[in-house]
């Protein structure tokens, strides 16, 4: 054997010293990295989870004139952009309304990431009491190329006086006119505002839901305010006549008041939307001397308390 074998060997350690050394406890702890393999391995970040965006589906709608607008926005809230995507109608309540035009979809190519879109459908009423939904359904293509398909939440319609028109009366011949009509009558009772402010409240009500003021009064009684407002209307498209009354009571200058809504009509179909109406009128959180809206800031003080001024007209409420 040549001498730089045997050199090598007696490095080498025996058989008998290496079974004892490379027992199976010290192989299974014992491990040792195969070069460039764990460089690569250490140097490969593992893939991020796949979270999406969402895209969704907005609704809303209003009377404009004598049409009823319903508009739907499809937000893309995505960082890619959706293509084909279609805004369509699923559903509405054709008795009582119809499509002003031919088509009930809308179609857009794409939308960009962090776009939108709002399509706009007109319908045209054909009854003076409007009820039920309009839902629509909005399909795309996302950037992987699978469809989905989108559902508005339904917009509720319950209008009346919105489709109404003022009829000019005096109070003696409505009085006769009521007394033929069926009536139906809610209670609506308020802590945040006086009497006297949800008189003049009561006051705009009747003119913005197109009623005929026939007549309106108040007086103090025993440091109890009371109040009555009559108002007569008659349906854009059927003609047929509805009169409303509102009392309205509480302590003089206190907070706290009672509304009484009466509703009488031709068509009885037309009185629990229209009580429903006035109500949702009465109930909202309205500036008593111009009639805008207040904020939410300012609906939170007075239901504390606390006095706040209109932002609209400068009034001071709640004193």
């Amino acid at each position: 054997m040549p001498a730089y074998m045997r050199k090598q060997l007696s490095k080498t350690a025996s058989v008998k010293q290496q079974r004892r050394y490379y027992t199976s406890e010290t192989m299974r702890t014992y491990k040792k990295p195969i070069p460039g393999v764990a460089r690569s391995l250490s140097a490969t970040k593992s893939r991020s989870t796949y979270i999406p965006n969402t895209v969704k589906a907005l609704r809303g709608g209003e009377f404009i004139g004598n049409r009823m607008r319903f508009k739907v926005k499809v937000l893309n809230e995505t960082q890619y952009t959706i293509t084909d995507v279609k805004v369509f109608l699923i559903s509405y309540p054709s008795e009582a309304l119809r499509l002003a035009s031919n088509e009930d979809d809308e179609h857009f190519p794409k939308i960009e990431p962090k776009g939108f879109r709002s399509p706009t459908f007109d319908f045209m009423p054909t009854q003076d009491c409007v009820r039920g939904e309009i839902i629509a359904g909005v399909s795309y293509i996302d950037e992987r190329g699978a469809a989905h398909t989108l559902t508005t939440k339904p917009f509720v319609i319950r209008s009346v006086c919105d489709l109404l028109l003022p009829d000019q009366i005096g109070p003696d011949e409505f009085a006769l006119k009521l007394k033929e009509h069926e009536c139906g009558e809610i209670v609506v009772k308020v802590q945040e505002w006086t009497a006297q402010e949800m008189f003049e409240k009561s006051l705009r009500i009747i003119e913005d839901a197109n009623f005929y003021e026939v007549e309106s009064s108040s007086d103090e009684q025993d440091g109890v305010f009371h109040a009555s407002i009559a108002g007569l209307a008659k349906g854009k498209y059927t003609g047929k006549s509805i009169g409303v009354k509102i009392l309205v009571s509480g302590p003089v200058g206190k907070k706290g008041a009672n509304c009484t809504i009466q509703v009488s009509g031709e068509d009885q179909a037309m009185i629990l939307p229209a009580l429903d109406d006035l109500q949702e009128r009465l109930s909202a959180w309205l500036c008593p001397l111009c009639g805008s809206a207040l904020t939410l800031d300012n609906v939170e003080s007075l239901k504390e308390g606390k006095a706040v001024v209109c932002p609209f007209c400068n009034v001071s409420i709640g004193r």
